[in-house]
C-alpha cells in the first residue's frame, strides 16, 4: 500500500526519472523593479545536486552511486520538498518510509 494523501516519504533520486527531472530543474530568479513588477528573470542551471541539510553532493544516477552517497527526495503526493543524503536521512528522517520509486509511493491513482 502506498503513502497516505499528504504523508511525507522519501524516494531515492537515482531510481525515478521524474524525481531526477524535478531536482535537476534550473533555479528561477526573478528581479523586481521599485514598483514590485518583474523586471527580469534568470535561469541558473545546477552544476550538481546537494543535500539541503548538510550541503554534501549526492548521487542522482546509478553511476554516481559508485562515488557519491545516495540522494533521496523528500516528497508528498504533490511535490518534492528537499534533497537529503543518506547520513541526513538516517539522522533526521529515519521515521519516514522509503519507497523504491514514485509509482510505488503513490500506487498510481490511490492518493
Amino acid at each position: 500500500m502506498g503513502a497516505v494523501r499528504g504523508e511525507m516519504f522519501l524516494v531515492p533520486i537515482c531510481r525515478d526519472p521524474r524525481i531526477q527531472q524535478a531536482v535537476k530543474r534550473p533555479i528561477t530568479i526573478c528581479f523586481l523593479d521599485d514598483e514590485g513588477r518583474i523586471s527580469g528573470v534568470e535561469l541558473i542551471e545546477k552544476a550538481e545536486i546537494v543535500c539541503d541539510v548538510c550541503g554534501g553532493r549526492v548521487a542522482v544516477t546509478e553511476e554516481e552511486l559508485k562515488t557519491l552517497p545516495m540522494g533521496y527526495a523528500l516528497c508528498d503526493d504533490e511535490q518534492v520538498y528537499e534533497v537529503v543524503c543518506e547520513d541526513c536521512r538516517r539522522r533526521y528522517y529515519s521515521g519516514l518510509k522509503v519507497y523504491d520509486n514514485l509509482d510505488e509511493a503513490l500506487e498510481v491513482g490511490r492518493c
